[in-house]
């Protein structure tokens, strides 16, 4: 793929800015690869600029006091972590983990201060960054509700269908899943078994299947198994 086309796949608002702000975006803006589950910001890491996800998925996840993981959300294509522009703005040091998914993933990323300047000068910019907030905090919302209200085995529906490509398949390990959800990978493998004895999904190293994604469906909507 061109560069500048996979810089305007990433960016979603390259398009709209101003000619002299597209050139200058295009000029600064530095590309990484993270290897699967490689480190991109960590707890009290300062936030020098804005990353937007190209390929690939970064998980933003905190560890609570027990060493259990539980993820914030995932920022893919087209996306950009909110914790990092809340950061940029306000210079508070970022307060969560965030590393490459299972597949790993492509980052462009330009500095604090040249985003800073967009933001000030380009409207459609202020509009990427207020809905990116709002649509996380209605995503943590959600995610809040469902871990209070479902039980276990409805969250790994949710999280397999939310996943899935069109193939129907799920490219994360057991273990990625359990961090996922708050709790072990014995606990996933055991629930999978469960769905797969159902015939609803099979399994693989690395991989889900969902096999009957109807009733799947119907699960998730608090139908029972036929």
């Amino acid at each position: 793929m061109d560069p500048n086309a996979k810089l305007a796949s990433a960016v979603p608002f390259l398009g709209e800015i101003s000619a002299a702000a597209a050139h200058k975006f295009l000029a600064e803006a530095t590309q990484s690869e993270y290897a699967p589950h490689a480190d991109i910001l960590r707890p009290g890491d300062e936030v020098g600029g804005v990353y937007f996800v190209s390929s690939g998925t970064i998980r933003v996840y905190y560890i609570g006091p027990d060493g259990r993981e539980g993820t914030l959300y995932w920022i893919e294509s087209g996306e950009s972590c909110i914790l990092a522009l809340n950061c940029l703005f306000t210079e508070f040091k970022y307060p969560a983990w965030a590393c490459a998914s299972d597949a790993g993933a492509n980052v462009i990323s330009i500095s604090g201060a040249a985003f800073r300047d967009l933001f000030s000068n380009e409207a459609c910019v202020q509009r990427f960054v207020f809905d990116q907030l709002s649509e996380r905090v209605f995503s943590l919302l959600t995610l809040l509700e469902q871990a209070m209200r479902l039980p276990l085995e409805e969250r790994l529906i949710l999280l397999l269908l939310s996943h899935a490509d069109e193939a129907g398949v799920v490219s994360m390990t057991q273990e990625t899943i359990a961090s996922h959800l708050g709790t072990i990978r014995e606990v996933i493998s055991r629930l999978l078994r469960n769905l797969a004895s159902q015939g609803l999904i099979s399994s693989a190293p690395k991989r889900i299947t969902l096999v009957d994604r109807p009733r799947l469906e119907r699960l998730r909507s608090g139908g029972r198994n036929e």
